[in-house]
């Protein structure tokens, strides 16, 4: 065993100066990776958070921590959800520490840590040096910080020093605006570690829809100029390989090159759709001399636009879309922007399914790249703007929002959900020179996608391509230039809070429908954004607009529940594509609710019943331009009881909305919008309470107040008690660090029967930069199926891409078992489910087998199938054992801990005399292979994918020589060579100490 670890050793080390040539351009190849040493790592988890520290110094290496208080980023300060100004949360100095470690394989890389985002400043220091400052809270920006770090176990930190004070100096701010910037880490932080010669960015377009053109840039970040191979490979949802294209170049040291080519063609390309967004994968290889040492990868779309400057349509895959949307602020009840990646996510779910809109406006500033890959997978269309509102500053004001198109665009230019650029500061006024340079540069950048600049006047000087309107008049007025979007409507002119009284409600419904109606029936006009999707924060408080710090404006709440308004967006969608939708605008209140009645709905008919006597079943009745119309029931007497709406498609009842006169509340519920969560301690999952009534109706009047508790690995983030708002509200539920279980959150409210939800925080297991051991705070770690695992019996290793790390290993002999040491208190074990698969009996410590069902109707990887519940914090031994009515296949374990998880490496068999298996890479968890099955001298070994194959099979002898068990043939230094870089083979074995290997312990 110990010459087979030897063997790894230098195999692997040898293997990464080896040339391995891409994957030929056969239709329908399977992808394969290549070589690489790019690694992202999530830079989110146990982080240390502290105000101002005495002195200021809080990037000091020796800074005493006692105060600060460890956090998973994004993070900043909590604050209830309305009535608080921004000087709550606006301070000089906020303070963020990371101590970790780095192993010695990233000796040599160039190691980057990336900020998706820090509101409003930050100052950047690592090991205690300054390494530097950005101004912006709503841009991406990345450091270098290879030259500040110590490599191989010793402790680094890095510190970060955030102001969150107005900064007149910086884009939005110098003026009055009408939304908070918030403050702190508000987005992801990752640590990408590359080698020296590496992808900085790629730029994809595909211009005739058959094609990819590429657009890379190299750094070599070397001492030496390289010659640099750049392989691009086109694959599709199925993982094969459908387009391919190359380019090679010279690349001085310390320089950078573009590369710039176009794919071969593609056969029958899947169009991306906002009805069906088909996406695509790139993979963008780098080869440095005979050696890949980089891989980028790239999402992308194959679509088309046109704002069609005659017609002024716009065009999608050359078919008009007329665009109906929303706006949206990147702002969340008591956590300002500091959102979770699956919040954001959840946001573009609720504007594209619940709210039934295909375009949504990031007001006013770039939001998260989490927020945009969703849009992508869902097919939500995106006007992405720069940050701003109304005020334009100075020279080096302007120079900083010119500045924020760079970073837009180049972050985002690969999202076919972004069809426009806004590059004019929200309802600004004219100013030629700076407005020629923002189009300009998005022009440069991005000539794929033209410019549109949001303006609340009319006359406005138009550099950009697109009129883009905010238009509060109550109706969509007549273009006067094409093409022409209205990006507002409504809004501030129609405010109206969940509790509002029900007419003011449905009038502001009426003034959405009247505005997307007319817009519907202009054929010239492209379409029409509402304002907007959710109430948010602000630092006005001008009745009615806006008041409690809180503008009124949404068609939903600040908690995202939705008011009457939402149906005038949610009722066009596609019932085809989206399902049935009915909603009836009323409370159904005698002396409240009024006798003519809207309804909303994507039906072909309503039929609409009083207490169970139908009052007709009509066909759509008002605002007839749109794709389905509104339905309007008149002298509907209003009575106590029921009033229920029958949606008919196709000559039957589909959908059903039924509205009860309100009671007293009598209970409580609550929905979480997930059943499960990640234990990154900063993962969470919004829960909406509401108070109902004996028929489980809403009670809109309900403002009790609801206090929670939790059990479990979790937290409650949100005030309690909460003062409901028309019988609604929410909180959110938060995982902790490393803990995973079944976490309980209970609510009560005096009078009304309590209610509680269950959410289960799983293991995560995203690889994280190493934490430094003082400063671990637990964590679960992630095992592969070829680590640590001991097998005994025919277990095979087998490709599979749709599992953990691309393999898993299989056996179908009974009694063959695989086990795994660790010392935690808890196991997970993941496995690949399949119709013919069998079970397992598992068992930890030697207690009791349970049975394991690896069986399923369809195939899945990457499945929990395992939980051993919660053990003494110790060394605990899991084994699994094949019963024999079908395979096992596992994927991988996660191992959770109170202190840091440790995971046995496999014992020595045999002294590894005598042994068959495979040689498997620790960093690349890929196995020694020789290439195509070849079986002649001077064949050349490399990594490759395990697949479980012969020729991925060696015997290690006795004698101190490995060979294949397809071949027959030796391990081999080529030419008995010693020196760095020597190739290793396949020859006839001759007992030459070119073909021995051994382990040295020392």
């Amino acid at each position: 065993m110990r010459k087979l670890a030897a063997a790894l050793t230098a195999l692997v080390t040898a293997a990464a100066l080896v040339l391995i040539g891409p994957p030929g351009p056969a239709s329908a190849a399977p992808y394969v990776p290549q070589g690489s040493n790019r690694s992202v790592l999530n830079f989110n988890t146990n982080w240390l958070f502290s105000g101002d520290v005495p002195g200021g110094a809080g990037q000091a290496v020796g800074l005493d921590e006692s105060g600060f208080v460890p956090v998973t980023l994004p993070y900043y300060r909590t604050h209830p959800h309305k009535g608080f100004p921004k000087g709550d949360f606006e301070v000089p100095a906020s303070w963020y520490r990371r101590h970790f470690t780095l192993p010695t394989q990233y000796s040599g890389r160039r190691i980057a840590v990336e900020f998706q985002g820090v509101a409003k400043v930050a100052d950047v220091y690592v090991n205690g040096t300054f390494v530097g400052q950005h101004k912006g809270a709503y841009t991406s920006f990345t450091y270098d910080v290879t030259p500040y770090l110590t490599i191989g176990g010793a402790d680094n930190v890095i510190a970060v020093k955030v102001d969150s004070m107005t900064r007149n100096d910086i884009p939005p701010e110098g003026g009055a605006i009408d939304y908070y910037v918030w403050g702190g880490i508000v987005r992801d932080v990752n640590m990408i570690v590359a080698d020296p010669v590496h992808v900085d960015w790629t730029y994809l377009t595909t211009p005739n829809t058959n094609t990819v053109n590429a657009r890379t840039r190299v750094r070599n970040d070397s001492a030496q100029s390289r010659s640099v191979t750049v392989v691009t490979q086109v694959v599709d949802a199925t993982n094969n390989v459908v387009a391919t294209g190359t380019a090679t170049q010279t690349i001085g040291a310390q320089s950078a090159v573009e590369f710039a080519y176009n794919t071969s063609t593609i056969a029958n390309p899947t169009a991306w759709h906002p009805d069906r967004p088909y996406l695509y994968t790139v993979y963008t290889q780098v080869r440095d001399g005979s050696t890949y040492v980089d891989e980028h990868k790239t999402r992308i779309g194959i679509r088309s636009i046109q704002f069609n400057k005659s017609d002024g349509k716009f065009y999608i895959n050359g078919q008009a879309l007329k665009l109906r949307g929303l706006n949206r602020h990147e702002s969340y009840p008591y956590i300002g922007r500091a959102a979770p990646n699956r919040l954001q996510a959840k946001d573009a779910d609720i504007i594209k399914y619940e709210l039934g809109a295909n375009i949504v406006r990031t007001s006013h500033y770039p939001q998260a790249p989490e927020f945009l890959d969703r849009a992508d997978e869902i097919g939500l269309l995106v006007m992405e703007e720069i940050p701003g509102w109304q005020h334009i500053g100075n020279t080096a004001w302007q120079d900083i929002a010119v500045e924020n198109v760079r970073e837009m665009v180049m972050r985002d230019r690969n999202h076919p959900s972004v069809v426009l650029w806004g590059v004019r500061i929200n309802e600004s006024g004219d100013n030629h020179n700076f407005y020629t340079r923002t189009n300009n540069l998005a022009r440069q950048l991005d000539p794929s996608r033209p410019t549109g600049g949001v303006r609340n006047f009319k006359g406005s000087e138009l550099l950009e391509d697109v009129y883009t309107y905010n238009d509060f008049s109550g109706t969509a007025e007549a273009p006067t230039v094409l093409p022409w979007l209205v990006t507002e409507a409504v809004g501030h002119t129609s405010p109206h809070k969940s509790w509002d009284p029900e007419q003011t409600q449905v009038n502001t419904m009426r003034v959405h429908l009247n505005v997307q109606n007319t817009a519907a029936g202009r054929s010239n006009m492209a379409g029409a954004l509402g304002w907007a999707a959710f109430d948010y924060n602000t630092t006005f408080v001008t009745p009615p607009s806006c008041q409690d710090y809180t503008c009124y404006h949404g068609v939903s709440d600040i908690f995202r529940i939705p008011k009457i308004a939402a149906a005038a967006y949610a009722s066009q969608r596609d019932p085809a594509l989206y399902g049935p939708y009915v909603s009836i605008a009323s409370q159904w209140t005698p002396g409240v609710s009024s006798g003519t009645v809207y309804v909303g709905g994507n039906c072909q008919q309503v039929e609409l019943f009083v207490n169970g006597a139908s009052r007709g079943r009509i066909n759509p009745n008002a605002y007839t331009s749109l794709p389905h119309p509104m339905f309007q029931f008149t002298g509907i007497t209003v009575s106590s009881g029921q009033l229920r709406a029958d949606c008919w498609i196709g000559g039957q009842v589909v959908a059903t909305d039924t509205r009860h006169t309100p009671g007293a509340a009598t209970r409580l519920t609550l929905t979480a919008d997930d059943s499960a969560i990640k234990a990154d301690g900063g993962d969470m999952t919004r829960v909406v309470v509401k108070a109902l009534d004996s028929n489980n109706q809403v009670v809109p009047t309900n403002s009790a107040p609801v206090s929670f508790s939790v059990t479990g690995p979790g937290a409650v983030v949100g005030e309690s008690p909460l003062a409901l708002e028309a019988g609604t509200g929410a909180v959110y539920l938060k995982s902790a660090l490393g803990q995973t279980g079944a976490v309980t959150l209970t609510a009560s409210a005096p009078g009304l029967t309590s209610a509680n939800v269950t959410v289960n925080t799983t293991a995560f297991t995203d690889p994280i930069v190493p934490t430094s051991g003082a400063y671990t705070f637990g964590f679960p770690v992630d095992v592969n199926d070829r680590q640590s695992f001991v097998y005994a019996g025919s277990w095979q290793a087998v490709g599979d891409n749709q599992t953990f790390s691309k393999d898993y290993t299989r056996s179908g002999t009974a009694g063959d078992t695989a086990t795994l040491t660790v010392t935690g208190n808890r196991v997970v074990l993941f496995g690949v489910q399949d119709p013919s698969h069998g079970s397992a009996a598992v068992s930890v410590d030697g207690g009791p087998e349970q049975t394991v069902s690896f069986q399923a109707s369809a195939r899945r990887g990457n499945v929990a199938l395992f939980n051993s519940a919660t053990l003494t914090q110790g060394q605990h031994v899991v084994r699994v054992r094949v019963v024999g009515n079908g395979s096992v296949a596992l994927d991988r374990a996660t191992v959770v801990s109170a202190a840091p998880a440790v995971v046995a490496p496999p014992p020595p068999a045999n002294g590894g005399n005598g042994q068959q298996g495979t040689i498997v890479g620790t960093q690349s968890n890929r196995c020694v292979d020789v290439p195509n099955s070849t079986t002649t001298n001077g064949t050349q070994v490399q990594l490759f994918d395990c697949g479980g194959g012969s020729n991925q099979r060696w015997n290690v002898k006795a004698n101190g020589t490995i060979t294949g068990v397809a071949s027959g043939l030796c391990l081999d230094a080529s030419g008995a060579a010693t020196a760095n870089g020597t190739k290793i083979v396949l020859w006839s074995c001759n007992g030459g100490a070119n073909q021995q290997w051994s382990l040295k312990t020392s």
